[in-house]
C-alpha cells in the first residue's frame, strides 16, 4: 500500500476567487475529510471527480491524501482529504481506523449501488467510526453515505430507499450520484459534508457555554444558602 501526498491547483475561476478572498483570511475554514469504501466502488473516481472535474475510471491500490482549496459561500475552505484503499486485515484495519478517526473532521462512506456487499462494509464502517469517536468522546460525527454507480441502475441490487433508511437510523447525510456521469452530484456530496462538519463544530461549543452557565448558577445559588446560615 502506497502513500501519496497531491496537492491540487484550482481551476481559473476558482484562482480567481482565492485572489478575491485574499483579504479575508479569517474566514478561512480547514476541513479533513476521510474516504472509506470496499473495493471497485468508485472511491478514488468520486474523489478525483471533485478535485479536478474529470472522470477516470481506473484507479490502483494507491492510498493518497490530496489537498484542495475551494470557495464555498464566500469563505474560503481548505480540504485535505484522505483516499483510503480498502482492507480486511484486522489488527490492520484497527491501527488505521483510529489514525484516520482522529485526524478526520467528517466522513463519505462510498457502496455501489450494484454491490450489496459493499454496503453491508458501509453499515460496519459506520458502526466502527461512530465507537471510536464516543470512545474518544466525540458525541457528533459528520458522516455521509454515497451510493455510487447510480448510471448503472439496471443492474442494481441495493435500493435508494435502504440507503435513505441506514442514513435515517444512523443519523447520516445520504447520496445517490454518478461520479462516471456528472459533477454536480459529486459536488453536493462534499458540500454537504461541509455543512454537517460545520454544524459539528458549532454544536460541539454549545455544550461548554451551557456547562459554564450551569456552573454559574449553582455558584449563585450556593451563595445565597451560604448568606442564608
Amino acid at each position: 500500500m502506497v502513500l501519496r501526498n497531491s496537492t491540487l491547483k484550482p481551476t481559473s475561476a476558482e484562482s480567481r476567487n482565492c485572489s478575491d478572498m485574499t483579504g479575508t483570511a479569517a474566514l478561512k475554514t480547514d476541513a479533513n475529510v476521510v474516504v472509506l469504501g470496499a473495493d471497485r466502488v468508485g472511491k478514488t473516481a468520486l474523489t478525483v471527480r471533485f478535485l479536478t472535474r474529470r472522470f477516470i475510471g481506473e484507479y490502483g491500490d494507491i492510498e493518497s491524501i490530496y489537498s484542495h482549496n475551494v470557495i464555498v459561500d464566500g469563505r474560503e475552505i481548505s480540504f485535505s482529504i484522505w483516499d483510503c484503499p480498502y482492507s480486511q486485515d484486522l489488527p490492520e484495519v484497527k491501527c488505521i481506523q483510529e489514525k484516520r478517526t482522529q485526524w478526520a473532521d467528517g466522513f463519505i462512506l462510498v457502496y455501489s449501488i450494484c454491490d450489496r456487499a459493499s454496503f453491508s462494509i458501509v453499515r460496519q464502517q459506520i458502526q466502527c467510526i461512530k465507537a471510536t469517536k464516543e470512545y474518544l468522546g466525540v458525541e457528533k460525527v459528520p458522516i455521509v453515505i454515497v451510493g455510487n454507480k447510480r448510471d448503472l441502475h439496471h443492474r442494481r441490487t441495493v435500493s435508494s430507499e435502504e440507503g435513505r433508511l441506514l442514513a435515517l437510523s444512523t443519523d447520516c447525510e445520504f447520496y445517490e450520484v454518478s461520479a462516471a456521469e456528472t459533477y454536480h452530484g459529486v459536488l453536493l456530496v462534499f458540500h454537504g459534508l461541509l455543512e454537517r462538519i460545520r454544524e459539528s463544530r458549532t454544536s460541539a461549543k454549545k455544550p461548554a457555554g451551557i456547562k459554564s452557565i450551569v456552573k454559574s448558577m449553582s455558584a449563585v445559588f450556593a451563595r445565597k444558602r451560604t448568606d442564608s446560615v
